[in-house]
C-alpha cells in the first residue's frame, strides 16, 4: 500500500487563497460535492494525486494571531466504505458558534480510493497531527484537540487515541496524533471477539465481515481490545436500539474505560438505532421531528463535557431538554414576557380526570408561582373526568377561552382518549387539532405544553413494541403545530424497563406524589428550556405560525356547547333537574343541582338548528342509558348508542358526535329517544348536557 505524506502547504482556514482546487475539481476527484459557506478546504495530507481535505470552520470573532482556541474534527460514518465530510456539518457550524475551531475530514475509503480500515485508522491519525503541526497558524491551542466521529468515523476517532502505530510514512511523529479528548457518536468499538465478552448482539456473519473490511487483523484497531490507564476523556452517544452496533459494545467499552481510570461517559437514546444523531433529513415528519431532538440534544451534550474539560466558560446556546421523551419545539417565549414583564398572566388546564385532580396540575401552578413570585396570575382547572379530546375540543370555548385571553395552556387527553372514548386515529386528531387550533386562533400567542399521560393498556401496548394509537395521533397535532410535549407514557415504560421506577410507585393511571411530580418537572423542563437565557427586555409579543392546512379538514377548531333553551322539543322532553335520588347509579358533584334537557319517552323528539360542519350531543350516560336516533335536514334516520361500559354504575359524561364534515353552511338536526335500547341497560333515558356543534367560520366572526 502506497504510504501518504503530510502536505507541504500549511494553510489558513479562511484564507481563499491557499485553496489549490475548485468545488468542480473537489467533485470530480472525490465523486461527491464539497462545497461549505462560510468554509474553504485545506489539504492536510497528500498521496499521489489524491489530496485529502479538512474544511476548517472558524468562529467569527476568532484572530489566529492573538489567540487560541480548542479545537475539534470530525470523521464521517460510512462503514469505511463510503460517506461524506458533510455529515457533520451542522456540528462544526454550531460549536465554530461557541468559539471553538470546528473541522471535518475527509479521509480514504473503500469505494473511492480502493483501501481498508487501516487506512482510515492512518488517515485520521494524520489529520488530528495536521492540527496540532499547524496549530499557531489556526490560532488552535495543541493541547486541547478533539477528535470525534460517527459510526467507522467514530472507530476511526477513537483509534487516535487507543491504537499503536499506523503512523503514515515521512509524517513527523515527533508531534503527536493522540487528542485530547474524543467525541464518539455510535462509534463501532469492538471488531471481533473478545476475552471474557460475548458478541454483544454481533454476529458471526457480521465479525466475519467486518474482517474483510479492515486491512490488518481485526483485533489490531479494535479499539475495546486496547483499552488501557492514561487516556482521553471520552464522550459516547449512542442509539439504545443500534442493531448495527450494538448498545453492548459500546456499555463494556465504557465499563472497561472507567475500570482502568480512564473518563468516559455513556449518553444512551433509549428507542434510537444507527445514525440517530444525524441532523434531520427525509420526508417523513415524525422521523425528522424525532432526530431534531435527539440532533440538538447531542449537540447540548457535547458543548457541557466541553465546558466539563474548561474549553467552554458559557452556557450552551442549544435549546432542547436534555430529556429523552420531551420534545421542544417553537418557542414558549410569549408566556415568559407576560410573567416576567407584563406582571401577570392566565394558564389553564385542560383535559380529564387526571387534570381535574389535585395532581401534576397544582404542582405547576406552584413551580410557576415560586419562579414569578411578584407575578398574577389567574389559573384555570378545566378537567372533567372522563371527558375525551372531542369533549374537550367542544367546551374549550365554555371552560377555558371565556376566562379570557390564555398565556399559557397545558393539556392532556391520551388516556381518556384511549381507555374512556377509544377513539379512531381521526377522532384523537379531531379534538386535539381542534383544541389547538381554536386556542391559537383565540389567541396567536398563547404556548401550549401538552402531555401524554399512561394507563396499564398502554404500558402493555409499548412494552410489546407498538405504539399508542392516541398519544401518537396526539404527537402528530404537536408536531404539526409546533407544540411541545411530554410523552410521560414512554418516560414510564423506560424507567421501569430500566429498573428506576415500579407503576405501583407511579401510582396507576391516576398516579400518586411521584407520578404527578415527575409529570409536573417534565412539563416544567418545557419551560425551563424554552426561557433559557433569554433576555426578556428585548422580547416582544409573537403569534405562533398557524399552518394554513389543518390535518383534518373535519377537525372541530371552532367547538362550542350551544345552550339548551337552543333546542326545540316536544312536551315529552323535560328542561330540569332529573329525580337523581330515584335514578339509580353513581352521580358525580359537578352535574348535581344543573338542568338538563331529558327524556326516556321513546319517540320524544328534539331538534336544533346550527350553522356549521359537525353536531353532536354531550350527555350522561348512566344505567339506564338508551340509544339516540337522529337525522340532518330531513335526511335518513340514523341510530348511535348512549351506553358506555363505564355506564353500569356511572352517570359517564360522554360526546357523542351524531354528524361530522357536513358541508359548512345552516343545518338542522332532528333526534330522538329510540325505542331499542343496548342490551345491558335498564332503560331508554336520554339526558342532554348541552349540544355540541362545530361552528361555521364567516368572514367577521
Amino acid at each position: 500500500m502506497q504510504r501518504l505524506r503530510i502536505s507541504n502547504l500549511l494553510l489558513s482556514a479562511l484564507t481563499t487563497a491557499v485553496c489549490t482546487c475548485s468545488g468542480a475539481a473537489v467533485m470530480a476527484q472525490n465523486g461527491y460535492p464539497l462545497e461549505f459557506t462560510g468554509s474553504e478546504p485545506v489539504i492536510y495530507k497528500q498521496v499521489g494525486d489524491v489530496s485529502l481535505r479538512m474544511w476548517v470552520f472558524n468562529p467569527a470573532e476568532h484572530d489566529v494571531r492573538a489567540d487560541t482556541r480548542p479545537a475539534i474534527v470530525f470523521f464521517f460514518g460510512g462503514g469505511w466504505k463510503a460517506g461524506t465530510p458533510a455529515q457533520f456539518e451542522t456540528h462544526c457550524r454550531y460549536l465554530a458558534s461557541r468559539g471553538i475551531v470546528a473541522a471535518t475530514a475527509d479521509y480514504r475509503v473503500a469505494t473511492r480510493h480502493g483501501v481498508k480500515a487501516d487506512a482510515c485508522v492512518e488517515d485520521a491519525k494524520s489529520a488530528v497531527r495536521w492540527l496540532r503541526q499547524n496549530a499557531s497558524r489556526l490560532g488552535i491551542d495543541p493541547d486541547r484537540i478533539c477528535a470525534g466521529g460517527g459510526s467507522a468515523g467514530g472507530h476511526t476517532a477513537s483509534c487516535t487515541a487507543l491504537i499503536p502505530g499506523f503512523d503514515a510514512e515521512l509524517e513527523d511523529v515527533g508531534i503527536s496524533s493522540v487528542p485530547n479528548a474524543l467525541a464518539l457518536f455510535n462509534p463501532a468499538v469492538m471488531l471481533t471477539h473478545l476475552d471474557g465478552f460475548g458478541l454483544g448482539g454481533i454476529t458471526e456473519e457480521k465479525v466475519a465481515d467486518i474482517a474483510t473490511r479492515t486491512g490488518v487483523p481485526a483485533a489490531d484497531i479494535s479499539p475495546i481490545h486496547h483499552v488501557r490507564a492514561n487516556l482521553p476523556p471520552a464522550i459516547i452517544f449512542h442509539g439504545m436500539d443500534d442493531t448495527t452496533v450494538p448498545f453492548a459494545t459500546v456499555d463494556e467499552f465504557t465499563k472497561r474505560m472507567l475500570a482502568a481510570g480512564n473518563r468516559c461517559e455513556l449518553k444512551g437514546f433509549p428507542e434510537a438505532q444507527h445514525g440517530f444523531f444525524n441532523a434531520p433529513r427525509g420526508n417523513d415528519p415524525e422521523r425528522r421531528d424525532r432526530m431534531h431532538q435527539w440532533h440538538q440534544r447531542t449537540l447540548l451534550q457535547l458543548d457541557r463535557f466541553l465546558q466539563s474539560l474548561g474549553w467552554l466558560d458559557s452556557e450552551a446556546t442549544v435549546r432542547v431538554a436534555d430529556q429523552d421523551f420531551v420534545a421542544c419545539r417553537g418557542n414558549v417565549q410569549n408566556s415568559l414576557r407576560q410573567f416576567e414583564v407584563e406582571k401577570k398572566g392566565h394558564v389553564a388546564f385542560i383535559g380529564g380526570s387526571i387534570t381535574e385532580m389535585d395532581g401534576y396540575r397544582p404542582r405547576v401552578c406552584a413551580w410557576l408561582q415560586q419562579r414569578f413570585p411578584d407575578t398574577k396570575f389567574q389559573f384555570t382547572a378545566a378537567g372533567i373526568s372522563s371527558t375525551c379530546s372531542n369533549t374537550g375540543a367542544f367546551r374549550l370555548q365554555r371552560d377555558v377561552l371565556a376566562h379570557g385571553p390564555v398565556d399559557l395552556l397545558f393539556v392532556e387527553f391520551a388516556v381518556n382518549d384511549d381507555q374512556d372514548a377509544g377513539h379512531s386515529a381521526d377522532a384523537c386528531v379531531r379534538g386535539m387539532e381542534g383544541i389547538i387550533r381554536h386556542l391559537r386562533e383565540h389567541n396567536p400567542r398563547a404556548d401550549v405544553v401538552m402531555t401524554h399521560f399512561v394507563n396499564p393498556g398502554m404500558l402493555g401496548t409499548l412494552n410489546a413494541g407498538g405504539t399508542i394509537l392516541s398519544a401518537s395521533q396526539h404527537e402528530r397535532v404537536a408536531r404539526h403545530y409546533q407544540v411541545s410535549s411530554v410523552y410521560l407514557s414512554k418516560e414510564v415504560a423506560h424507567r421501569i424497563n430500566t429498573g428506576g421506577l415500579t407503576w405501583k410507585q407511579f401510582g396507576g393511571t391516576h398516579p400518586g406524589p411521584a407520578g404527578n411530580q415527575l409529570a409536573a418537572d417534565l412539563a416544567t423542563s418545557v419551560l425551563s428550556t424554552g426561557w433559557n437565557g433569554i433576555d426578556t427586555a428585548q422580547l416582544e409579543p409573537l403569534a405562533h405560525e398557524l399552518p394554513g392546512e389543518m390535518l383534518l379538514s373535519s377537525s372541530f377548531s371552532n367547538g362550542v356547547l350551544l345552550p339548551l333553551d337552543r333546542v326545540r322539543h316536544d312536551s315529552r322532553w323535560k328542561f330540569s333537574e332529573p329525580d337523581w335520588q330515584n335514578i339509580a347509579g353513581n352521580k358525580r358533584g359537578r352535574f348535581l343541582g344543573t338542568s338538563l334537557l331529558h327524556s326516556n319517552a321513546p319517540g320524544a323528539v328534539a331538534s336544533v338548528a346550527f350553522n356549521g360542519t359537525a353536531v353532536g350531543v354531550y350527555v350522561l350516560a348512566g344505567p339506564d342509558a338508551g340509544q339516540i336516533e337522529f337525522r340532518v335536514d330531513d335526511g335518513e334516520w340514523n341510530t348511535a348508542e348512549l351506553y358506555h361500559r363505564f355506564s353500569k354504575g356511572l352517570h359517564y359524561p360522554r360526546t357523542v358526535v351524531l354528524a361530522a364534515g357536513l358541508k359548512p353552511a345552516a343545518h338542522n338536526v332532528e333526534f330522538r329517544v329510540a325505542v331499542t335500547q343496548h342490551a345491558e341497560s335498564k332503560g331508554t333515558a336520554i339526558r342532554v348536557l348541552a349540544v355540541a356543534v362545530n361552528r361555521r367560520v364567516t368572514s367577521g366572526s
